[in-house]
């Protein structure tokens, strides 16, 4: 059941990681996915005033998470594959970057995918720190 549900949460990354390239990929080639995107950001910048506090508060939070999975994997001395930990590192610096670096004027799909990335970020944080807080203790036995 554990790898079943291992399986579907990298699976659901892969989906989001894949929308936020195809979001992006059709966005400028396609006038009915502008359209629809330039109307989406008319309405979130008109629902959600304080856009750029928003922004700040969700990669905290994100850094925040991938910290506290860091500072959990060294502290514990699990049996969890280190690729883990360095993909965990990546789709946050990815997040970040990403997220810090662009807006609604460098990337007309921004509102879009940046919350993509920031799930697919998340889903492997949580996972990976699932997979930290379960493992078993590395005990040596002299």
């Amino acid at each position: 059941m554990k790898k079943v549900i291992y399986w579907i949460v990298n699976l659901l990354e892969v989906a989001f990681l894949v929308g936020a390239y195809l979001v992006n990929y059709f966005t400028p080639r396609k006038m009915g996915m502008a359209r629809f995107v330039m109307y989406k950001n008319m309405m979130i910048e008109e629902q959600y005033t304080n856009l750029e506090s928003m922004k700040i508060m969700a990669v905290g939070v994100v850094i925040i998470l991938a910290i506290i999975t860091i500072v959990l994997y060294f502290a514990r001395k699990k049996n969890v594959k280190t690729s883990m930990i360095v993909i965990t590192l990546i789709m946050t610096a990815l997040y970040c970057g990403f997220t810090m670096l662009n807006s609604k004027d460098t990337y007309t799909a921004f509102y879009i995918i940046s919350p993509l990335i920031g799930c697919a970020a998340l889903l492997q944080i949580v996972k990976t720190l699932i997979n930290i807080l379960f493992a078993k203790q590395n005990t040596i036995e002299s």
